[in-house]
């Protein structure tokens, strides 16, 4: 078997400095079986090259291929701990299945040598060990987020799996489906089940692995014309492990919606015990919205603060249709958010808004893509984020592109950013590609402490500087957090918000 060299090696160069390797040094007629390491003992024997040039450039050769060997066994070992006694039931669920399993043979799970995750550390996750969650005690979490709006359109998924003792779909008008895969409507869930994110291949493979390990499938499916009055509320609770190893779950969500339909979508993400449950939410959500279809989508992330949360959305707009996208992520040690929008039609509408709060210890990132190639097209995207903490990091990398033939559009993005101590850390990238000539379009970013002119106002007032940077704060998020609409759903987010708060020292801007 015929195991080729990196490129370097092939032409003589050395991968770590891009000097000319010697002479003597190994071709690859050396490297023709047996292992990298067998292969350089076998060659140094033989005296076609003395020890001292095994050097950089053999040496490199062996750690790459050894990072890659063990991030392949990490694929498999979590591979193996799930399906061994969770294979899918379900037809199209097990298609799924089996086409993310090919995908991830091919795969390689993501460093910070990724440009994608360059400020993204998931080392804590690829060197854990995982199980699936035991799905027990979730019960009492329940009853802790409340939604008096939804109350009779409420979906509940434990670790991962659509709860019918635990959810409330008493009030779904005629012919609206909400539910798990088994009884949804096959034909149109057999067509969009993974559509979406098998175009994306390699570039999510959080994702990928989603599809692989997922055991059910929440479907919304609401037919052409239909309204849904009352929001649909789907809370993902996530339980603990039974052993040592991490609990994980895979919840998916699939969103179907016919010509000129409407719907508001509340997720909310939370802990099915308590904030110090350790566990691992790879979530993902797919849209397909038809002519004319609105969906009003809330998000609010709000995990216990030793989890890891990794959520990949998509969504594929017709012709007139208007998708909205409120964002609250604020729990987790880890939290990324993969959210990918394509209009494929006119005159479509696109609003993201986003906010985050990177308290210590914490990780927050937000990866957008947003593709307009159609004539007249809306989109407007504002991310907000504060790191209140020297060892928190925020990340924004939003990337709109308007297409040739996108003319007529008016794309707006902009980014602001508060760091509420020293050596806080956000890292932001926004990314506005143009190839159309005839659009309005801008962006913009700022990065920041809060201004000296807003304390003074307070301080000007009699308000101590303590007190008016916490309003400042507040009202920072609120530009945001005020469209989740729900009060007792945004009072749930601002406790976390306060929480965060609390622990960070709120230096007067003087001192800065």
């Amino acid at each position: 078997m015929y195991v080729p060299l990196p490129q370097q090696l092939q032409h003589g160069q050395n991968m770590v400095t891009g000097s000319s390797a010697c002479p003597h040094h190994l071709s690859p007629r050396h490297f023709r079986c047996g292992t990298l390491q067998q292969r350089m003992q076998a060659t140094q024997q033989s005296g076609h090259c003395r020890p001292r040039h095994l050097c950089n450039t053999v040496q490199a050769a062996a750690s790459t291929q050894l990072e890659i060997a063990a991030d392949d066994k990490w694929i498999q070992r979590t591979l193996s701990s799930h399906t061994d006694n969770h294979r899918p039931q379900n037809e199209t669920l097990e298609r799924l299945h089996q086409h993310c399993i090919d995908t991830l043979k091919t795969m390689r799970m993501p460093t910070n040598r990724s440009e994608a995750y360059r400020f993204t550390d998931v080392a804590p996750i690829i060197s854990a060990s995982f199980q699936a969650a035991s799905g027990n005690g979730a019960e009492d979490a329940v009853g802790q987020h409340p939604l008096d709006a939804a109350t009779s359109s409420r979906l509940v998924i434990v670790d991962g799996v659509a709860s019918a003792e635990l959810s409330s779909l008493s009030s779904m008008p005629d012919g609206v489906y909400i539910g798990g895969i088994e009884n949804a409507p096959s034909q149109a869930v057999s067509q969009q089940l993974g559509a979406q994110s098998a175009a994306y291949g390699n570039a999510l493979p959080f994702a990928a692995l989603n599809g692989a390990l997922a055991t059910d499938v929440a479907c919304v499916v609401v037919p052409a014309g239909v309204h849904m009055q009352q929001p649909l509320h789907v809370l993902y609770l996530s339980t603990e492990s039974t052993t040592s190893a991490t609990a994980m779950s895979n919840p998916r969500l699939l969103v179907i919606m016919g010509d000129s339909s409407s719907l508001e979508l509340v997720e909310e993400f939370a802990p099915g015990h308590g904030n110090g449950t350790k566990y691992f939410t790879n979530s993902v959500t797919e849209v397909q919205l038809d002519v004319g279809a609105q969906l009003n989508h809330g998000y609010a992330e709000v995990q216990s603060g030793a989890s890891y949360h990794m959520k990949a959305s998509m969504v594929r707009q017709a012709a007139r249709s208007s998708y909205t996208c409120n964002e609250a992520a604020m729990g987790a040690a880890i939290s990324r958010h993969d959210l990918s929008i394509q209009q494929v039609g006119e005159a479509t509408s696109t609003t993201l808004r986003g906010f985050t709060v990177c308290g210590e210890g914490q990780l927050h990132d937000l990866h957008s893509k947003l593709r307009l190639d159609h004539p007249e097209g809306q989109a407007n995207q504002l991310h907000k984020c504060i790191v209140s903490a020297a060892s928190g990091r925020g990340v924004f990398d939003g990337n709109v592109r308007v297409g040739q033939a996108a003319q007529k559009t008016d794309a707006q993005q902009l980014s602001r950013n508060l760091l509420l101590v020293p050596r806080a850390t956000v890292n932001v990238k926004p990314n506005l590609q143009i190839i159309a000539d005839d659009v309005k379009c801008s962006h913009g970013c700022a990065v920041s402490d809060l201004e000296e002119d807003q304390m003074f106002y307070f301080r000007a007032r009699g308000i101590d500087a303590d007190a008016a940077r916490q309003v400042l704060v507040y009202s920072f998020g609120a530009e945001v957090t005020q469209h989740l609409k729900h009060k007792q759903l945004i009072q749930r987010v601002q406790k976390v918000v306060a929480t965060t708060l609390a622990k960070a020292p709120l230096l007067p801007v003087e001192s800065r």
